[in-house]
């Protein structure tokens, strides 16, 4: 037990360096649960904002993913394909946008 005399010096003069750190947690931060990030490849030009790309090597075009499907209020599920986005109706009426006049509409 401290005097109010020795309690009141460490209020006005803290000791430096005094800070509750769990040491366990900071190692397991760093060496436990880092992950790598995913490097590009050789020769291969980095810019900002380089890593927020979308990978379009998994995205095809015509295909909605699930996601998609509930925002725009289709269904979602095996029989999904049977039920065509919005604009695929409006283009069948209306027919392709000027940019792509040779566009097939299924």
């Amino acid at each position: 037990e401290k005097s109010l005399k020795a309690k009141m010096r460490d209020k006005v003069r803290p000791k430096v360096g005094k800070v509750e750190i769990d040491y366990h947690k900071l190692h397991d931060a760093f060496f436990r649960n880092q992950t790598k990030p995913k490097l590009s490849i050789h020769g291969d030009l980095y810019f900002e904002g380089k890593e927020f790309e979308v990978k379009l090597k998994e995205k095809k075009p015509g295909q909605l993913s699930d996601e998609l499907r509930t925002a725009l209020g289709l269904p979602v599920g095996p029989n999904a394909e049977k039920y065509p986005p919005p604009w695929l109706i409006a283009m069948q009426r209306y027919g392709p946008p000027p940019s792509y006049p040779a566009l097939r509409i299924p």
